[in-house]
């Protein structure tokens, strides 16, 4: 890997590590652990599990914590929004063309990230968990592949917290001094998967790997502050939810009426590259 440029000015980025991360500070009670294994210099690739949609901040801020500037992978799209394409441009995160034949692009941006000496952060399950119980969702392949081609260790990270603070089927409950975690473990070395890289059995056995890893630092946590299952309260999510279960009835009649009716067999759709978040 090569080996750290000197850091960019990023203006953008230097005036939110002088205005947003002090008041992130003040306002949540923090409890960061591991800071010791993102490298104060060179590439990091560092996986987390995903629980709500302030994961992506309280990781950065971690990463910022131990002295680096993290770069995310996110999705493609929010880059051709005004205003919020241009801020994710200056502070330098990576775009991902999720669901799509071009995510394998999306991959080699994040190698070259890593190549530059970057922390490159990604979350192995692609979107935030919705489960009741907050169980982790199967990861997606693209963490592995990355972690593969580019030769790097990845550091396994667990944040806790959040889900009381923003999630997609819960909604918004902020408050000062809400506890969040984050913890880092120690770099995994997959280098017994050498000239593997595009075997799919070891993309598997990665991505499970990197999951039982996230779990294992996950646990105590959990005890920390246990979660009480919830089911969904978020109307719009619940909706969401209704109407995709009702496309997903009427596409199970029209397959049924097709096959009654003598019809060719509906076949399940090819694989295609998965998004690199996963």
């Amino acid at each position: 890997m090569a080996a750290t440029q000197p850091r960019k000015r990023e203006p953008v980025y230097a005036f939110g590590e002088r205005t947003v991360a002090p008041g992130l500070r003040l306002y949540f009670r923090w409890h960061l652990e591991g800071l010791e294994h993102i490298p104060k210099d060179g590439a990091a690739l560092v996986a987390s599990n995903h629980l709500s949609y302030l994961d992506g901040l309280t990781v950065a801020y971690g990463v910022h914590r131990a002295g680096r500037r993290p770069r995310f992978l996110t999705k493609s799209g929010l880059f051709k929004v005004p205003v919020v394409g241009a801020f994710l441009r200056a502070i330098g995160q990576i775009p991902v063309s999720r669901g799509t034949r071009e995510a394998p692009q999306s991959l080699d941006n994040a190698a070259a990230a890593l190549a530059r000496g970057e922390v490159v952060v990604v979350f192995p399950e692609g979107t935030t968990s919705t489960a009741p119980d907050l169980a982790m969702g199967k990861p997606k392949t693209g963490t592995a592949r990355l972690a593969l081609m580019s030769g790097m260790d990845v550091v396994p990270c667990a944040t806790w917290g959040g889900q009381w603070i923003w999630t997609k089927h819960l909604g918004v409950h902020l408050r000062p001094l809400q506890d969040v975690w984050v913890r880092f473990g120690p770099p995994i070395s997959f280098k017994e998967y050498e000239g593997r890289e595009e075997d799919r059995q070891a993309w598997r056995e990665v991505s499970d790997r990197i999951m039982l890893e996230i779990a294992g630092l996950l646990e105590d946590l959990q005890e920390a502050k246990p979660w009480t299952p919830q089911e969904p309260t978020r109307k719009k999510f619940i909706a969401e939810q209704d109407a995709k279960k009702a496309t997903a009835a009427a596409t199970a009649r029209q397959v049924e009426a097709m096959e009654s009716e003598g019809g060719p067999a509906v076949e399940a759709a090819p694989d295609v590259a998965e998004e690199p978040e996963a």
